[in-house]
């Protein structure tokens, strides 16, 4: 089974590999939603920039994920930005985070990306009277931070989905979904339009201090930088030993359906929105611009490894809540990497002057890569980490890392089932 998205994006630019040496105010390690964002609001602020990727542009995770463009992000709290950084930076990080769905589809209208976006909200739901309360009090919270939420009785959320298995929601306005390897081309193609030098099939081997500046060196060249980002991510590798092992890796799958009956497809989701709901063992659903329904889940010990038992499961799943979908056809599969830190939420490190990195987005990337992104330009750009609206953290490699990704792969998955069988 092939990936669906190479084979329904538009075809991406061709970049080069650096054959020599070169220099610039700004490198960026990583040609993804995160490095692209970066490049471009650097690039906007007038500061030279070139962004190095090891692979082709989007094949990392930004190009892999299951496209949900959901600004519902975990990690949002207010009170304590405001706690840890002071009432101005705490609230410009805020104020960042909540606009990061508008963040993306303005970039998408800027750029002019032909990605399949869908700016019809973001549908959260719940499925028994306890996950409804605790999904409300959700809503609540972003009503409260000014998003104009709106609010699904039972009747309206089986109206939204086309379906009565669950019995209470909300709609983020500013969420949606696309196809995120289209996004990242369009991104990579917006950013060398406003003067960013892109090398491709150019990975990082080494990042070291060259007197006030920094040297990195790939395969064929060198690059002499004042300033340094790190964006590789879940695909950072060994070339920082420390950041490669300040996260936990695991690993995430993605299956789309064939193109279902129009008719079918207009009881469906007749909003188009993306659906997730809070269940344990979350539960996510789109439809791509062909109607094909577009699912996933993380890998485990076999689900996301082994494809019939994988899709067997997914059809479970499907049934559950649409029982018309009952004989539904898988047709495409791919799976990505993931970096997930221990508090479910992105560290933005520090660990020397000028260098700045970035790790574990745990679920919540896309949205989040781009809103990072525009933090992440301001310290290439020249702001003291003292000054940026997020805090930095010590950047130290997890010792048990490795160990928890293998147990996380064994046992999260039937945990999170077992779990989602109580009403709680």
């Amino acid at each position: 089974m092939e990936g669906l998205y190479e084979i329904t994006s538009p075809p991406g630019d061709h970049y080069p590999s650096l054959t020599a040496g070169t220099q610039t105010d700004l490198a960026v390690i990583g040609g993804g939603l995160t490095g692209l964002s970066t490049a471009i609001h650097a690039a906007r602020a007038g500061t030279e920039t070139l962004v190095l990727e090891g692979e082709d542009i989007g094949h990392g995770g930004s190009g892999r994920n299951h496209g949900h463009c959901v600004p519902i992000l975990r990690y949002l709290n207010r009170e304590r930005a405001i706690q840890t950084l002071g009432e101005e930076r705490g609230a410009r990080y805020t104020q960042i985070l909540l606009q990061s769905g508008q963040s993306v589809f303005s970039m998408i209208r800027d750029f002019d990306i032909q990605c399949e976006a869908s700016h019809t909200g973001a549908l959260q739901v719940a499925d028994t009277p306890l996950r409804a309360r605790r999904l409300m009090q959700t809503a609540a919270y972003y009503a409260s931070l000014g998003v104009p939420v709106r609010y699904l009785g039972a009747s309206e959320v089986r109206e939204a989905i086309g379906s009565d298995h669950y019995i209470s929601g909300w709609i983020h306005p500013d969420g949606g979904h696309l196809n995120p390897l289209a996004l990242t081309r369009g991104l990579a193609r917006g950013a060398a339009g406003l003067g960013v030098r892109i090398y491709a099939r150019t990975p990082a081997l080494k990042v070291e201090r060259q007197g006030q500046a920094w040297r990195i060196t790939t395969p064929r060249g060198s690059v002499i930088a004042q300033r340094v980002i790190v964006a590789s991510n879940a695909y950072t590798g060994k070339f920082m030993p420390p950041l490669g092992k300040s996260f936990i890796g695991l690993q995430a799958y993605g299956l789309a359906s064939e193109p279902l009956d129009p008719a079918l497809r207009r009881k469906i989701l007749p909003g188009n929105q993306s659906l997730g709901d809070n269940r344990p063992e979350v539960r996510y659903f789109r439809f791509d611009k062909m109607n094909r329904l577009v699912m996933g889940g993380m890998v485990e010990y076999a689900i996301g490894v082994n494809i019939p038992r994988t899709i067997k499961m997914m059809n479970s799943r499907v049934r559950e809540v649409f029982p018309e979908l009952e004989d539904i056809r898988w047709q495409h599969f791919w799976t990505g990497q993931e970096a997930v830190n221990s508090d479910m939420q992105p560290h933005v490190y520090n660990p020397a002057e000028n260098l700045f990195a970035l790790a574990g987005y745990s679920g919540r990337g896309v949205p989040a890569s781009v809103a990072f992104g525009e933090i992440l330009a301001l310290a290439g750009t020249g702001t003291p980490a003292r000054d940026l609206p997020v805090e930095t953290v010590e950047l130290r490699g997890q010792p048990m890392a490795r160990a928890i990704g293998v147990l996380a792969r064994v046992f999260r998955g039937p945990y999170n089932r077992i779990r989602s069988l109580s009403p709680r």
